[in-house]
C-alpha cells in the first residue's frame, strides 16, 4: 500500500523526528515489553530509533525491521552493527512472512498518519505473531495531544469547508476513535474507551 509519507531526506528526517523517536522508544518497550530470545518484526522502522534500542533491553534472537522508504533504510543499515538485525524494504500492508512467525510485531510512529488504512497494517502484524505473543503500536495522538497541529487544522477548519472536511477525515478515522460530538462542534480528545474497542476489532486483545 502507498505511504502518504514523502521520505526525501533521511538526515533531515532526523533532526526532525529522531529526537523525539529516540527519546519515545525505550518507554514503548516498557509498555510493550520484550523478552530474552524473542524473535521480533518492527514495521516502519525509519532511520532505526526503535530499532537501534531494542536490542538493548533484551538478548533477542532476532529483529527484523521494514520499511517502506528505501532511503531511511539506507540511513539504517549503515548504522547497524548488529548480525541479529536484518532490515528490509517491505508492505507493512502485506507482510511477506507466514502466519505466527514473530513472538512481538511492534510499530513506533507510524499509524495512522502514514498509512490511509491502518487497520490493514494492524491485521498483518497481527497475522504474523504467534498465539499468545504481542502486538504493540505507539502513535501521535494527533487529535488531542499535538496542539500546534489541532490549531492549525481547527483555525483552517474555521475559514473553509473543504478544510474542516480534511481535518475530519484526518483526524476522525477509527484508530483515533474521537469521543461523540456534536456534527458542528470541534473534535474532543480521543475516548480511550473508543479507542480501545476500535483497536479490538482489528487485533484481539489476548493473540
Amino acid at each position: 500500500m502507498p505511504s502518504m509519507f514523502n521520505a526525501r531526506d533521511a538526515s533531515n528526517y532526523e533532526r526532525l523526528m529522531g529526537r523525539w523517536s529516540r527519546r519515545l522508544a525505550p518507554l514503548f518497550i516498557e509498555h510493550a515489553g520484550i523478552a530474552d530470545g524473542e524473535n521480533v518484526i518492527e514495521v516502519g522502522c525509519g532511520t532505526g530509533s526503535l530499532t537501534f534500542t531494542l536490542p538493548q533491553k533484551a538478548m533477542l534472537a532476532r529483529l527484523t525491521a521494514i520499511d517502506h522508504s528505501e532511503i531511511y533504510l539506507a540511513a539504517a543499515k549503515a548504522k547497524n552493527k548488529d548480525p541479529r538485525i536484518s532490515l528490509e524494504q517491505g508492505d507493512g500492508c502485506a507482510l511477506r512472512f507466514p502466519d505466527a512467525s514473530f513472538d512481538r510485531a511492534l510499530s513506533m510512529l507510524v499509524l495512522p498518519s502514514v498509512l490511509p488504512q491502518p487497520e490493514l497494517m494492524v491485521a498483518e502484524m497481527r497475522r504474523v505473531t504467534r498465539p499468545g505473543g504481542v502486538v504493540a503500536a505507539a502513535f501521535w495522538d494527533s487529535p488531542g495531544g499535538s496542539p500546534s497541529q489541532r490549531m492549525l487544522w481547527d483555525t483552517a477548519a474555521a475559514l473553509d469547508e473543504a478544510a474542516a472536511q480534511a481535518r475530519d477525515r484526518t483526524m476522525g478515522r477509527p484508530i483515533y476513535a474521537p469521543g461523540a460530538r456534536a456534527p458542528s462542534a470541534p473534535m474532543s480528545r480521543p475516548s480511550m474507551t473508543a479507542r480501545a474497542a476500535a483497536w479490538s476489532a482489528i487485533c484481539a486483545r489476548h493473540i
